[in-house]
C-alpha cells in the first residue's frame, strides 16, 4: 500500500502531536505493595476497581509494584518506602509526593488531590 505525501504528512504529523501530548503530562501514582498487605486489598476493593476512570486516574495513571521487586522497577531517585501501601506521586520519574498506608476513601482522594495539585492537576478539569 503506497501513501500520498499529503496523507504521509498528515500522518507524521499526528504522531508527533501524540508524542508531544503524552510528554506533557509525565505523572503517575506509583503504588508499592505486598501480597500480604491488607490494607492493599482494602485500597483495590474501595478505588483501584474505578480508579483508572477517574480524573486522577487518567491524570496520574497507575503504576503497581510489589515491594519485594521495588529495586528493579521502581525509579532510582525515590526513597524506598518501608510499609504497605505507599503510593508516590511521580511528575517525570521524581517524587512530588507520598501517602504512607491507606487512610480510607474519605481520606485518600483529599489527600490524592492536594498532592496532585502540586504538578497542576486541576480536580474540576
Amino acid at each position: 500500500m503506497h501513501l500520498s505525501q499529503p496523507t504521509t504528512v498528515i500522518i507524521f504529523f499526528v504522531f508527533i502531536l501524540a508524542c508531544f501530548a503524552r510528554s506533557a503530562n509525565s505523572a503517575e501514582l506509583l503504588m508499592i505493595e505486598s501480597e500480604s498487605c491488607e490494607w492493599c486489598e482494602i485500597w483495590h476493593k474501595e478505588i483501584g476497581l474505578v480508579y483508572a476512570k477517574t480524573l486522577e486516574g487518567k491524570y496520574a495513571p497507575l503504576r503497581r509494584v510489589d515491594i519485594a521487586d521495588i529495586s528493579s522497577k521502581s525509579p532510582a531517585n525515590i526513597r524506598l518506602p518501608n510499609f504497605t501501601p505507599t503510593f508516590i506521586v511521580l511528575d517525570g520519574g521524581r517524587e512530588v509526593a507520598r501517602i504512607i498506608g491507606y487512610p480510607g476513601e474519605e481520606f485518600f482522594w483529599p489527600m490524592l488531590i492536594d498532592a496532585l495539585k502540586k504538578i497542576g492537576f486541576d480536580p474540576k478539569n
